[in-house]
């Protein structure tokens, strides 16, 4: 016997359900491999995200349960996972503007301040 649950609310103040949640991040996900590429296959940005997102969207492809899914990425619930993809986008056109990987001296990165609004 199967139950499927409907989950009515995020429990985090201005964080809605998103009912397409798995359908959106598996996208934002692909996007955002895609969105990668613009780095040098070198930079430890590239590597690392990549790797965190090939594995995350793993998850997506074979898992069709949303709760089985946030256990396995272990970062949040599914709408905090879109949210993080929606901000390593953005994160990927910082890493290229300032050109992050071609840094003298890797032990002081530039500040970057960066503002949602």
């Amino acid at each position: 016997m199967s139950i499927n649950l409907i989950k009515k609310s995020t429990g985090i103040t201005g964080l809605k359900v998103e009912p397409n949640a798995r359908h959106i991040l598996g996208g934002l996900y692909h996007q955002l491999l895609k969105k990668l590429e613009i780095l040098p296959p070198t930079s430890g940005h590239r590597k690392s995200t990549e790797s965190q997102t090939k594995f995350r969207l793993n998850i997506i492809e074979t898992e069709t349960d949303v709760v089985k899914i946030e256990n396995k990425i272990y970062a949040g619930q599914i709408e905090e996972l879109i949210v993080q993809a929606q901000n390593d986008l953005k994160v990927v056109d910082l890493v290229y503007e300032t050109k992050a990987w071609e840094l003298s001296d890797k032990n002081k990165p530039p500040v970057v301040i960066y503002s949602s609004k």
